[in-house]
């Protein structure tokens, strides 16, 4: 059967037969089955297979191509889920009995996420860190504080969708090593990606929350800002330095954890640089405390004295769920990050910038998650699809135009609003020019609500000015 890509043995099938015409013919069969690639497969089992495809994806981890978080779970579900239901299935049966077997497996997380069956009335826990470390050899178990009641809770989505890449993964790789003359996978009926749904919170809710964390301590409200104002990753906030910071040019490098190829400088605004000044400041008493000097190596989010390691982002986790439930609030960290999107896209930031802000390989990926935050993009749509048509005369003779400045909420600073104003008489700058005017000036406004100044005071008449 030639060479076996783990071992570098030589591989032979064997039948026993009684007489020579029948071993005439168990040798054309057999040839047959080497020749349709069949042979190999006849020998091994599912679970010996998914060994293969999990050391395989080994060496992606070690080349950087794959995280090793990714690698971990995935090995964790094929040994909890994948392996104990379909490892024993003969890879010479596999495209008769992976299918159905797959599909009611996928059925059973979909019911309980541990594959209880409903027949489990407390859950039995080993001595390990993980409450999912569930038991189900209870002999000589003593059942200790993880000791409770069962409550059979579905899997996610994204869970089942990993169990499912496991299996399709293992199937691409034996067919593409010849050991499979088709990939059975592909007749499975994979579990279907859920839609995206981002909940940001709201300004307000933001505010409150904020205010809570800097209560806590300035170094807990300087993190929970930087997740605000960038737009990372809880990760890439965890893991950042003293040294990913530019002082002098206000710029953050982040360094990502996820999707690689994705490393970025992000400005940061002055209020958000004085905060990062301040950590800096703190970190340095903290380190001449010691006795030591800053190197840039410290994590700006630490529990230790020198700062020589980070701290845990699962508790990062849990304590913004608990600020956000001290002001009324259910929100999380992966929220603050559809919050700094959706304030993005709705300002009018080119996609591609928030694309890049937020650490997406591609902005289609943008688009796709975030896309009902562009109301700029609906706006013209409805001008596009009304522009073809007219609506009757006679509905519009004698009807007024709607007033409609009295409907707008006045957010801006009476005395800006007079800045604005005396700008456009007295140079006839459109929106633009005078937004990035004031910007010099330190004043931070959207050109959009120039736009809406200079219209409520009815100074938005494209004749004075060639620039809007």
């Amino acid at each position: 059967m030639g060479v076996d890509p783990e071992t570098g043995k030589q591989r032979y099938l064997t039948e026993t037969c009684l007489t020579r015409a029948a071993a005439a013919a168990a040798r054309v069969r057999l040839v047959a089955q080497v020749d349709s690639g069949k042979g190999l497969a006849g020998n091994l089992r599912f679970g010996d297979a998914i060994g293969l495809w999990l050391a395989s994806r080994d060496e992606r981890v070690e080349a950087g191509d794959l995280t090793a978080g990714s690698q971990r779970y995935s090995r964790y579900l094929a040994d909890q889920h994948v392996i104990p239901v379909l490892g024993a299935i003969p890879l010479g049966a596999l495209a008769r009995e992976l299918v159905p077997a797959a599909e009611g497996l996928y059925a059973a997380i979909g019911k309980c996420r541990i594959r209880c069956g409903g027949h489990m009335d407390v859950e039995h826990h080993a001595r390990g860190r993980a409450n999912t470390r569930v038991l189900r050899d209870l002999d000589g178990h003593e059942c200790g504080k993880r000791g409770r009641p069962h409550e059979c809770v579905r899997a996610s989505a994204s869970t089942l969708r990993t169990v499912h890449s496991v299996v399709a993964g293992t199937c691409r790789l034996l067919y593409r090593w010849g050991w499979l003359a088709a990939d059975p996978s592909q007749r499975i009926k994979a579990p279907k990606a859920p839609r995206p749904d981002p909940k940001a919170p709201t300004a307000v809710e933001v505010a409150a929350l904020v205010d809570a964390a800097f209560v806590r301590s300035a170094d807990w409200g300087t993190i929970v800002w930087l997740l605000l104002v960038t737009g990372a990753r809880r990760s890439e906030i965890v893991r950042s330095q003293l040294k990913h910071v530019d002082f002098d040019r206000s710029l953050i490098f982040i360094d990502p954890t996820k999707v690689r190829g994705t490393s970025r400088w992000l400005a940061l605004d002055p209020g958000t640089m004085a905060l990062l000044e301040s950590l800096r400041d703190r970190i340095t008493g903290r380190l001449a405390a010691l006795g030591l000097s800053p190197t840039g190596e410290e994590y700006l989010y630490s529990f230790k004295a020198d700062h020589a390691w980070h701290g845990s982002a699962g508790y990062l986790s849990e304590r913004i769920k608990k600020f956000g439930r001290s002001v009324g609030i259910d929100t999380h960290t992966h929220a603050l990050r559809h919050y700094a999107a959706t304030e993005l896209i709705a300002g009018g930031v080119d996609i591609v910038a928030v694309a890049h802000r937020l650490g997406h390989r591609s902005p289609s990926s943008t688009t796709d998650i975030y896309a009902a935050w562009r109301p700029d993009a609906d706006r013209r749509a409805a001008a596009l699809l009304a522009s073809g048509l007219t609506p009757p005369a006679e509905l519009l003779s004698g009807r007024p135009a709607r007033d409609r400045s009295a409907e707008q909420p006045r957010r801006t600073a009476p005395d800006l609003e007079q800045r604005i104003c005396d700008m456009r008489h007295r140079t006839g700058w459109g929106p633009r020019r005078i937004k990035n005017h004031l910007a010099v000036e330190q004043v931070s406004i959207a050109r959009s609500t120039v736009w809406e100044v200079l219209k409520r005071h009815g100074l938005n008449d494209s004749s004075r000015s060639s620039e809007r």
